[in-house]
């Protein structure tokens, strides 16, 4: 075996043992990470938090706002909308559901059944806004096994990650960090990366956002107040005092409250308000702001509001985005729910047996069924009732296929012969001799047809083009399918006859 050389030119041993590859060689500790905490916990490093020196509970707060409240609420309305779930026994692939499984699906199912999942799914769902959620598993032993009793969201402020980045339990105090026990907590985390285990938080890219929009609320109460309301304009007589001018201002202010005021002769007053697009300015910047939560919660914003500025090809797209956050909340839930699924097996079954697997059931999409039927009626499928009965949930006694049942030709005579005719070949030859002239009729005027479109085209490509218009022509309107049909049809009769004759004789 030829020597192989590392880049310093060493020769490399490849019968050593690998104990290098089963160990992580990047960590933070061989990085030199400076950690900033004595208990070994990593610091949460969400830049937005980071920045302004706050901590993950102030996003708590953002949820007051009423543009942050109503995104969050229709983003997770989507996924709790969607009722139609359920856990199947898990199996092999290509074997059929052992006892056990069938079993342990069926219990983790009855647990269920006692536990507000639908609260569950919200909580779980909250992953995307903070970053994590920490569900806590209760158990109660009951039967021999230890039963799934309640799934509790806690306060996701209480657990934080060490410099593994493992999750461990620290309080509020940050006193101590207990690594969580195996089989009680199960974590549904956003986007988690090695350098943030903590997650993805959307509600903190909101806080500049929330924070300009109140900003901008309270100067924009504070303008209405002062020039939403029309000013009450006094012109004094020229000969008057300050005195004057000061009773006549005094008896104005009055004026506000009833309306009634005395005012020297020579007096004049005036209402004026305010003119402009002062006030516009501000909703338009409001409305900026309101537009950036919706963009960072939802990823669109014309689902969240229209402002009337939206054309309907927008309108799809930003629903189909909507549609993409949806799916890959639905997809948080149902890894979170297999994951329960797989501590319930670890708990109450051996190893052997695999854990159940939640997913959703997705309506049947009976437009794409209609287009792809279609499509193959075009080439040529002729479906049965029961492809329609399955794919549709029909009854076939609620419908009947067009063309399903063929009646007989007007010109029904050669059938009814052949059920009196004692001599079949008598009656063969009969039938071709009354369709014989209609058949060499047909024949000659499709001959007729090609001779002069010979006759007539200039060219070897211009008899090619009519030559396909006219063999190209509907086969339902020409004459010579009929014909052809008519015959079939006589043959297919006679062969029947002839068959039930040959069986009874």
């Amino acid at each position: 075996m030829p020597t192989i050389y590392d880049h310093k030119g060493d020769p490399i041993n490849f019968e050593a043992p690998a104990v290098d590859l089963t160990t992580e060689f990047a960590t933070r500790v061989a990085a030199g990470a400076d950690f900033g905490s004595f208990l070994g916990i990593l610091p949460d490093p969400d830049p937005v938090l980071r920045q302004r020196g706050e901590y993950s509970s102030v996003l708590e707060d953002l949820t007051a706002d009423d543009q942050v409240c109503m995104a969050m609420q229709n983003r997770k309305l989507r996924v709790l909308n969607k009722q139609d779930y359920d856990f199947s026994p898990g199996q092999a692939k290509g074997k059929d559901v052992s006892a056990q499984a069938a079993q342990l699906c069926d219990d983790l199912v009855a647990d269920l059944e006692a536990i507000p999942l639908r609260d569950v799914f919200s909580s779980m769902l909250d992953a995307p806004f903070f970053g994590l959620t920490v569900l806590e598993l209760i158990w109660e032993p009951r039967g021999g096994k230890l039963r799934l009793a309640d799934i509790v969201a806690k306060p996701r402020t209480w657990f934080a990650f060490d410099d593994r980045n493992k999750p461990v339990f620290c309080g509020n105090t940050l006193a101590d960090d207990i690594p969580l026990p195996t089989g009680k907590f199960v974590l549904v985390r956003h986007f988690p990366t090695f350098e943030n285990p903590y997650g993805l938080r959307l509600l903190s890219r909101c806080l500049w956002p929330v924070a300009f929009k109140r900003g901008g609320i309270e100067f924009l109460t504070r303008f209405c107040e002062k020039f939403g309301m029309p000013w009450v304009l006094a012109k004094a007589p020229r000969n008057a005092t300050r005195a004057d001018r000061m009773s006549m201002a005094s008896d104005l202010a009055a004026m506000v409250q009833d309306a009634v005021a005395v005012l020297p002769g020579g007096a004049e007053v005036d209402l004026a308000s305010a003119s402009g697009k002062a006030g516009d300015l501000h909703e338009g910047y409001l409305r900026r702001w309101d537009k950036a939560i919706s963009k960072v919660l939802m990823g669109q914003t014309l689902t969240a509001e229209m402002d009337g500025s939206g054309s309907r090809a927008a309108s799809e797209t930003h629903y189909s985005v909507g549609n993409d956050m949806a799916e890959a909340d639905q997809f948080l839930v149902t890894s979170a729910m297999n994951e329960i699924a797989l501590v319930y097996r670890n708990i109450n079954a051996p190893a052997g047996v695999i854990a159940p697997v939640f997913g959703y059931n997705e309506p049947e999409d009976y437009d794409a069924q209609a287009s792809l039927d279609t499509k193959l009626h075009g080439i040529g499928v002729r479906f049965k009732k029961s492809h329609f009965s399955r794919r549709y949930d029909l009854a076939e006694d609620e419908f009947d296929l067009e063309g399903e049942t063929e009646s007989l030709p007007a010109d029904h005579s050669a059938c009814i012969e052949f059920a009196n005719a004692q001599d079949a070949q008598d009656v063969v030859d009969r039938a071709v001799a009354d369709i014989m002239p209609q058949a060499v009729k047909a024949n000659a005027e499709i001959v007729s047809q090609i001779e002069k479109i010979v006759q007539s085209a200039e060219s070897f490509e211009d008899m090619q083009v009519m030559l396909a218009e006219l063999l190209g022509q509907d086969a339902e309107e020409s004459e010579l399918a009929d014909l052809v049909g008519r015959i079939m049809l006589n043959v297919q009769a006679f062969g029947t006859m002839a068959a039930q004759e040959e069986a009874d004789g």
